[in-house]
């Protein structure tokens, strides 16, 4: 079968031949028809402090199943299934806490999506609804991401919010804002192409930085949002996203920047701010997330602007790093030639 491997930092990804995994006892054996391209593969791949461990990479992924290990009853082979990135183990602290994100000792890593066919463990594999398909199944894990961040933030009804960027997160960010039925939801980015659809998400108004005037988000925005979600990543958004927030109102940060950050402390001690970080998602937020996409008619797959195989999956990657891939959400299909 063939994969996507990666090397280590400074060195291009390369597609690989590797023999076809067998499952073992408990596991399942994955045909990946989709893997989305996450910005943490792009970040993570390249010269920045947190990278991937070498090895295949791909963790945004849905498939069929087509063998079973030894243990495993409720998985048959044909089953439609959407992947966990990783597999918490249930027993450590952070499991038994209720945070599984924290798990001490996952049962599967990041990674393998990138691939043909991938073994994850069968606790691992969340049984597609019929009505998805497996792009809305590969849009699960970061839409997951969404949810968890705003359960987290504790958003109100009625609470207003400021999205900074319109990439895939903070399209999720949009999506999930609506159906906790927040007040205004105000989007603002460089990238005026992806109005339509942050609208088409559940978002109320756009606002380009590169062609808007500024007055008008200042209008637009009032007496500044309950909550910002900044989704961007780039060194100096966060200070942006305290500007925004009113006072004693929430930032979440979700763009997972890579470059020492300037905020200074003293403005949000004045604002009283609540700055948090989330990571992730727990096992029932990925489940309440299929079961969102199969209950509102909403199929996040709008996002999908790219399907490519895995030859040309190094060079997006570059292009995406450069920044001049004009694309939305790339996902891959490794059988693709």
């Amino acid at each position: 079968m063939r994969a996507a491997i990666f090397h280590g930092p400074g060195t291009p990804l390369t597609i690989e031949d590797r023999p076809l995994p067998v499952p073992g006892a408990g596991e399942v054996l994955v045909k990946v028809c989709r893997c989305g391209v996450c910005g943490s593969d792009v970040s993570m791949t390249g010269d920045a402090p947190f990278t991937f461990a070498p090895g295949p990479i791909g963790h945004e992924f849905a498939g069929e199943i087509v063998e079973a290990g030894s243990g495993v009853a409720a998985l048959k082979a044909g089953r439609r299934v959407a992947c966990l990135a990783s597999i918490p183990c249930g027993a450590c602290a952070g499991c038994r806490n209720g945070n599984p994100v924290f798990c001490l000792a996952p049962r599967r890593g990041i990674g393998g999506g990138f691939g043909e066919y991938v073994t994850i463990p069968a606790a691992g594999a969340l049984a597609l609804p019929e009505s998805l398909s497996f792009g809305d199944g590969a849009l699960i894990e970061p839409m997951a991401c969404g949810l968890h961040a705003l359960r987290l933030a504790r958003l109100d009804p009625g609470a207003h919010v400021l999205v900074l960027g319109a990439g895939s997160m903070a399209l999720s960010i949009i999506y999930w804002a609506r159906r906790f039925r927040a007040g205004r939801i105000v989007v603002a980015s460089r990238s005026a192409h992806r109005r339509e659809i942050a609208m088409a998400m559940g978002a109320d108004a756009f606002h380009s930085f590169a062609d808007d005037d500024p007055a008008d988000l200042a209008s637009l925005l009032g007496d500044g949002p309950d909550l910002v979600a900044e989704c961007v990543g780039k060194a100096g958004m966060l200070g942006e996203a305290v500007r925004y927030v009113r006072p004693q109102g929430t930032v979440v940060s979700l763009g997972m920047c890579q470059k020492t950050e300037p905020v200074m402390p003293a403005m949000l001690t004045f604002k009283e701010v609540r700055l948090l970080f989330p990571v992730a998602y727990s096992v029932e937020e990925f489940a309440e997330t299929a079961r969102a996409f199969d209950a509102d008619g909403v199929h996040p797959e709008m996002m999908v602007s790219d399907v490519i195989g895995l030859d040309a999956l190094p060079r997006v990657l570059e292009d995406m790093r450069n920044g001049t891939h004009a694309g939305l959400k790339v996902h891959v299909d490794p059988g693709r030639r």
